[in-house]
């Protein structure tokens, strides 16, 4: 009885003092203070069940034969393999925005959840070269430091801090820095990969890390411009075999 009335409490008091809409799709939360979203938007907020490519994470059609994508058949990747919760659209879309562009840091706890069962559900092949020893640590891609202090955070490691936490391994600071460049929003898919060129440094890799796999976290694998070049950095610095794990991964 106690609790009932401590949570019909402590709703009333959010309502009134922070009366807000879901962050999402402005629907007026019940309970300010335990959510910024609405839970039919924290229902979506779901990894997806859909056939990818084991390697680069591009989500597939269903009726898609299993196995590596028609560019990972061709191509080499720097990184061990690469795993996103969803496509780059819909909620998870939005939510990524708003925690991007309109400060919503309260948003990274909640889109980290889907990118951490999408992470541990995924297939380790030995035929497709993504299998393993786990990651030892969690390394965030860093941004620009002007953009950093312009943003006042960096949205990838907000997201790599409950990554770390759940797997149970350190998250690295300071080992990746980044150049400033253009941002990759502001560049042509052709050009991305010229534009990241050399844009990432490497401080020293700790002895117990090095030769060991790292897990590279990122908001969205989009054309995988950005994570290779921070993948190769890694590998240049004494890193072993690197995962990536992103929330979302757009339509090639």
């Amino acid at each position: 009885m106690r609790d009932h009335f401590t949570s019909q409490w402590r709703r009333a008091f959010g309502q009134l003092v922070f009366p807000q809409g879901c962050c999402l799709c402005e629907r007026t939360l019940a309970d300010p203070l335990s959510s910024p979203v609405c839970p039919e938007c924290k229902d979506q907020l779901r990894p997806l069940a859909a056939p990818a490519c084991p390697r680069c994470g591009l989500f597939l059609a269903p009726s898609a034969v299993p196995g590596l994508c028609g560019e990972c058949r061709v191509r080499r990747r720097p990184f061990r393999m690469a795993v996103a919760a969803a496509p780059y659209e819909g909620v998870f879309q939005r939510a990524l925005l708003e925690l991007k562009f309109r400060r919503r840091e309260v948003l990274a706890e909640l889109l980290a959840g889907p990118a951490i069962s999408a992470f541990r559900r995924a297939p380790r092949d030995d035929g497709a070269g993504t299998a393993g020893a786990f990651p030892a640590a969690v390394v965030a891609v860093p941004v620009p430091f002007w953009r950093g202090r312009r943003r006042g955070f960096n949205q990838a490691e907000l997201l790599a801090r409950p990554v770390a936490r759940e797997f149970g391994i350190p998250l690295v600071r300071g080992l990746l820095r980044r150049r400033s460049r253009p941002p990759q929003t502001l560049v042509s898919p052709s050009a991305r990969r010229r534009n990241v060129s050399g844009a990432f440094r490497t401080g020293r890799l700790s002895e117990r890390l090095v030769g060991r796999p790292l897990l590279l976290v990122d908001d969205v694998f989009t054309t995988g411009s950005t994570v290779e070049a921070a993948v190769r950095a890694l590998i240049r610095s004494g890193a072993g075999p690197v995962d990536v794990l992103t929330v979302a991964r757009a339509p090639r």
